[in-house]
């Protein structure tokens, strides 16, 4: 008994030294959950600056509309000076013809006036008396005549200078009426200019605000991605081989998961607002590029993933190998290809996002949401984002 004993000791000392030689269980601090949580606060973050983006750009628009008001009241104003200008010039120059005028009515009437008396004179005078001091009677006459002729013109001068004086008199008082309703319509669009002007400030200001809380909210997004790279630092090195899991619960966002896999109604299968065919890969890329970007183009007819490379470079977006947050995989194998939304990076591993893969986590079921590890030589990636 006491020999079995010391072996049963024995055996448990070795077991123990066996024990204490092995190495350690590695142990891991993430777990795949923990990546799902942190991409969907990355996209939260995401939607919610381009939220901000579209606001202030919104803004933007808006401060630019009115700057374009406020310009085109400039040019109104210009216009209205200048016709101040003019009318002033007028008015001015009606002024100086009515005192030309009003001059010459003077000049004129006292020459009626001399004329008259001369006229007044004479009557005074017999005329008896008056052709005896004449040269002759035809000197007479011919000085009757020409006095009363001289009376008759210099009259009906002085009536045409009081008529064109009358006139000129209207004339200016129109000018005047003129001149004074332009510089009310310039002072009120000086009042509209300022009104516009406060209107610009304070939308210039709330564009500002916009942009300072999608800066505020790029800072938090900079920090979670900070704790991503960690995370998938640490996922890299559990899996060394390429998984495949069924991964976030809200597949992505996309709207038409709850219709997914049956696309198809009375053997019709049902396009987005892209040209894709729903519950597809490409359809839920697209949703991706605009559900971050704003904008998706439309490629429809055009729309199987083997087409997208060229699709985007012929829109002008970069295409490249090197895999990048935000853009889509493209790989042009198989007859139609496979589009994948890339949600992080991990050195030469790509975490990737996607509809239709058929694969153990989604039941081989058709246009089934599912998210994986792959090598980034896989695919070719488009930067819609820039």
């Amino acid at each position: 008994m006491k020999i079995k004993r010391n072996i049963i000791c024995l055996c448990l000392a070795s077991a123990l030294l066996v024990a204490n030689s092995l190495p350690a269980p590695k142990a891991f601090a993430y777990t795949q959950q923990d990546l799902v949580n942190i991409n969907s606060k990355i996209s939260n973050l995401r939607a919610e600056m381009n939220s901000y983006e579209k606001q202030a750009t919104a803004l933007a628009n808006e401060a630019q509309s009115i700057q374009n008001e406020i310009n085109a009241l400039r040019v109104q104003q210009n216009k209205l000076r200048v016709e101040i200008q003019l009318k002033e010039a007028e008015r001015q120059k009606l002024i100086a013809e009515i005192e030309t005028i009003t001059k010459r009515i003077s000049d004129n009437s006292e020459t009626v006036g001399y004329t008259i008396a001369q006229y007044y004179y004479n009557s005074e005078v017999s005329t008896l008396e008056r052709i005896v001091s004449s040269d002759s009677f035809s000197s007479f006459i011919d000085e009757e005549m020409q006095l009363s002729s001289i009376s008759d013109t210099l009259s009906a001068i002085i009536e045409e200078n009081k008529n064109l004086k009358a006139e000129l008199e209207s004339k200016k008082k129109n000018a005047e009426l003129m001149l004074e309703d332009l510089k009310n319509q310039n002072a009120q669009l000086v009042a509209l200019e300022n009104q516009q002007a406060v209107l610009l400030a304070q939308t210039r200001a709330s564009e500002a605000t916009y942009r300072d809380m999608k800066n505020q909210v790029a800072n938090q997004k900079a920090a979670l991605e900070e704790e991503q790279q960690k995370i998938l630092a640490d996922l890299a090195r559990q899996y060394n081989v390429t998984n495949v899991t069924a991964g976030d619960p809200n597949k992505g966002g996309y709207p038409y998961s709850s219709r997914c896999p049956a696309a198809k109604i009375n053997n019709r299968q049902f396009s987005d607002q892209w040209g894709m065919y729903i519950c597809e890969c490409v359809s839920y890329t697209a949703w991706k590029v605009y559900s971050t970007y704003g904008y998706m183009p439309y490629w429809g007819g055009r729309g199987n993933a083997k087409q997208w490379i060229g699709n985007a470079r012929g829109a002008g977006y970069k295409v490249s190998s090197i895999p990048k947050p935000g853009t889509v995989g493209i790989s042009t194998s198989g007859t139609y290809g496979h589009a994948v939304w890339v949600e992080a990076v991990s050195g030469t591993r790509v975490y990737i996002s996607q509809y239709n893969y058929r694969n153990a986590a989604t039941g081989y079921q058709p246009g089934q949401y599912s998210e994986q590890w792959v090598d980034q030589g896989m695919y070719q990636y488009i930067y819609f984002g820039g």
